[in-house]
């Protein structure tokens, strides 16, 4: 059997997405799995090997590919942060189901960036549920800024806006701050009576984040029109750009040109958080470019494996994977 396949996986806290490819970039097509979620957390080591395991195996299913024809896999997972250091814990959940001979696995942030940039250096600035920023310059020297969850920071991120709507509308309802068309919205949205009930969702044993941060879409659509709301939207996207300024202040010297990639579904809220992000960042580092990300971060995955069997990363295979990818 000839070993000549790629998997390579994004493991995020919405879903796994895997791709299958062939070692010169061409895309065979895409599989699902469940969240992936902190390693260290309650059945932590579960969840991770089912949201792992069940997008290969999609992948491989809808390919109708065999496990033993894959030479190397790349995975960048929200649940492999450096700091838990359970590399060896990821590569033992792909090696009960094949036997690579190279596994690239690191932090989702740093597959963003290779995605984004094309294998190329710069900044990538996630927000999602939470932010983080991450980059990497001409020498292989890396910066990793913010990212420290929702207790700690998180900001710019859809937890952020969401949280900084509560606490608008319930200074709001008290005199503390200004009148808001969030008060009445996070009443109904929650199924309140008084926003001072607000402590029965936050404070509840079955509280998630999500609770908090799927609001932030509609934060932004109160945003067009309620001054309260647009304050918070602007606010995040500076914020977002401070995550990445303090990248770029680590790795690159005064004056030197970068490249900054933001990616997550925050961005996709449009000039309410571009215009301010792209703004901030040209105010205090006028030399940084903002970039639309090339490729998703399960790309950024594949190009890392792709490295670590020793092969080039060339133009050509770049451009095969842009157009592969395209027609799945």
């Amino acid at each position: 059997m000839t070993r000549d396949l790629i998997l390579a996986i994004d493991g995020g806290q919405t879903s796994t997405r895997a791709i299958l490819a062939q070692r010169d970039g061409t895309i065979l097509g895409e599989g699902s799995g469940t969240p992936c979620d902190h390693i260290h957390g309650p059945n932590g080591r579960e969840t991770n090997r089912l949201a792992i395991q069940g997008a290969a195996l999609d992948v491989l299913r809808a390919t109708g590919r065999e496990a033993g024809e894959i030479v190397a896999t790349g995975m960048g997972l929200t649940s492999a942060a450096r700091e838990h250091r359970a590399s060896h814990v990821f590569e033992a959940i792909v090696r009960e189901l094949f036997s690579p001979e190279t596994i690239w696995v690191d932090a989702d942030y740093v597959s963003n960036l290779y995605g984004a940039s094309a294998g190329a250096h710069g900044v990538v600035v996630i927000a999602g549920g939470g932010s983080i920023g991450y980059g990497v310059d001409t020498r292989g020297n890396e910066a990793v800024t913010a990212g420290l969850g929702y207790l700690l920071g998180d900001e710019g991120s859809a937890w952020y806006i969401g949280l900084q709507a509560v606490i608008a509308a319930t200074r709001a309802n008290d005199g503390r701050g200004n009148p808001t068309a969030l008060l009445p919205f996070v009443c109904q949205h929650y199924g309140l009576d008084s926003v001072r009930e607000i402590i029965r969702v936050v404070y509840a044993d079955a509280f998630t984040r999500d609770q908090v941060s799927s609001i932030a879409p509609e934060v932004v659509r109160i945003a067009g029109y309620d001054a309260v709301a647009r304050e918070i939207v602007i606010t995040a996207g500076q914020k977002l750009a401070e995550i990445a300024l303090a990248a770029i202040r680590i790795l690159y010297p005064a004056g030197d040109s970068v490249d900054v990639y933001p990616t997550g579904g925050v961005f996709a809220a449009g000039p309410l958080i571009t215009e301010p992000f792209t703004s901030c960042l040209s105010k205090e580092w006028p030399t940084a470019t903002t970039r639309e990300p090339r490729f998703p971060p399960v790309v950024g995955g594949l190009l890392q494996a792709v490295k670590s069997l020793g092969d080039e990363i060339t133009p050509a295979l770049l451009d095969r994977i842009e157009r592969t990818l395209c027609e799945k």
